[in-house]
C-alpha cells in the first residue's frame, strides 16, 4: 500500500490511500522527521 502525505498540522498526519482514494490520519510521531507534504510512503499491509 501506498500513502501520499497531502497535510501535516500540530501533529497530525494526513495521508491519501492509492488504493481506493480515502484519508486517513496518523499521529506525527510515527513519520520519520525530515517528512514533507508531498512525499509518498509505502508499506505493506496484511488484514486478518
Amino acid at each position: 500500500m501506498k500513502l501520499k502525505i497531502v497535510k501535516i498540522e500540530n501533529r497530525i498526519v494526513t495521508c491519501e490511500k492509492d488504493k481506493d482514494g480515502s484519508f486517513i490520519d496518523i499521529a506525527r510521531r510515527w513519520f520519520a522527521e525530515d517528512i514533507q507534504e508531498g512525499d509518498t510512503i509505502e508499506f505493506e499491509y496484511n488484514a486478518p
